[in-house]
């Protein structure tokens, strides 16, 4: 008989990741379910051959129709979570799911009773780290976390770094844990054209410079004001040089960052455009930009690596969490020490030096066939779907 896989972001936290994960699953012959709500930041099409449940958050979606009010949205969020895990759990025992895979966590409390419930209906269920402990975590979250993973039956971890924590912290053995790397964004992006405007537009403004970026939602860990501070010191080794900033403020002040942006080089030395960027977008400035900065205070794994990767684009990424793993030094980028302008600095000048760009460019490229390739990692999320079976 055949099993079908319920697979859970209830927020749809990381929606290319989702999209790339089911549909390589799909396209391998797996039966899969997908319970999530509404993409929030524009549309997300449903995977092909993938079931999809949106069994959360109805509440709050109608409460966005008519108010762009954030705390009446997680207020309705917040009494609706219930009954969508309950009307959650009503599915898999209706429809007989053996398997049921967290890819986030949306309440440690909550979520942690429902996995008790499915496992005393002899489920089995797996949860897919992509980071140890939240990045900015309240008092008691990693003993709550710490429970959901020694609850679960098997735990995917992206990187060898965030393995380790889990092992560290929660007294989990490696046998409970799989190590299976960040796919591309290759079939998302494949659906999506190029704004081939606002590559033109960046490119008129940035002459013959080499555009130096940094992609992604801003947030403190992800230490964008260490790479503002190195903007001079670039400049000195590359007058060449021009800076790109393309994500939205999840955490601060949208327009103390414009500010401050503004006051980090001169006008026609910068872009920037601090908003949810679609993919659209997302693909025109992969199109244009020489090398993706990643600056990072701390990190678990980044998506972006492999997404730059995929346009050739070498990366320079701080020397926390799991990046080193996903950046080979001097090879597709460089691996540097974090909060240092100065190594920011270093880095971006070496790989101009003779032929480091080529090379580089070809190995970011042989590296998604090789490390990220979605084929393989749907391959082993199967066989661990199995073996929780078994």
């Amino acid at each position: 008989m055949e099993q079908t896989y319920l697979v859970i972001d209830a927020c749809q936290f990381s929606a290319n990741y989702n999209y790339c994960l089911l549909d390589a699953l799909a396209k391998k012959g797996e039966s899969i379910v997908y319970a999530t709500t509404k993409f929030a930041h524009g549309h997300i099409p449903d995977p092909p051959d993938v079931t999809v449940f949106h069994c959360f958050f109805f509440l709050a979606r109608l409460a966005g129709v008519v108010t762009s009010s954030g705390p009446v949205r997680r207020f309705l969020r917040a009494i609706e979570y219930p009954l969508n895990l309950s009307m959650l759990l009503a599915y898999v025992l209706i429809k007989k799911i053996k398997t049921v895979h967290f890819i986030w966590i949306v309440s440690p409390w909550l979520d942690y009773r429902l996995i008790r419930l499915l496992q005393l209906a002899s489920r089995r269920v797996i949860y897919t780290a992509h980071n140890s402990f939240p990045h900015e975590p309240k008092a008691g979250d990693i003993q709550k976390y710490c429970r959901i993973y020694q609850k679960v039956d098997h735990i995917i971890a992206l990187t060898h770094y965030t393995r380790n924590e889990i092992m560290a912290h929660c007294g989990i053995l490696s046998e409970k844990i799989s190590v299976l790397p960040h796919g591309d964004y290759g079939a998302l992006f494949s659906r999506y054209g190029c704004n081939d405007d606002l590559a033109q537009k960046v490119q008129q403004k940035a002459g013959n410079k080499k555009i130096i970026a940094f992609l992604g939602h801003i947030r403190p860990y992800k230490g964008l004001d260490v790479f503002v501070k190195a903007f001079g010191l670039i400049k000195q080794r590359m007058p060449g040089s021009f800076f790109l900033i393309a994500g939205s403020v999840l955490v601060g002040n949208k327009k103390d960052w414009e500010e401050k942006l503004a006051e980090s080089c001169k006008p026609e030395d910068l872009w920037t455009d601090l908003r949810f960027v679609p993919v659209e977008d997302i693909k025109a400035y992969l199109s244009v930009i020489d090398v993706l900065v990643q600056p990072y205070i701390s990190a678990s794994q980044s998506g972006n690596t492999v997404m730059a990767y995929v346009a050739g684009v070498p990366v320079i990424s701080t020397n926390v969490g799991g990046l080193a793993e996903m950046t080979e030094d001097g090879k597709t980028g460089y691996v540097i020490t974090p909060g240092d302008p100065e190594a920011i600095a270093n880095a971006v000048s070496k790989c101009f030096e003779g032929d480091n760009y080529k090379k580089m460019s070809q190995n970011a490229r042989r590296a998604v066939t090789d490390q990220f390739n979605w084929e393989k990692i749907a391959e082993q999320t199967a066989a661990v779907y199995r073996q929780v079976i078994s």
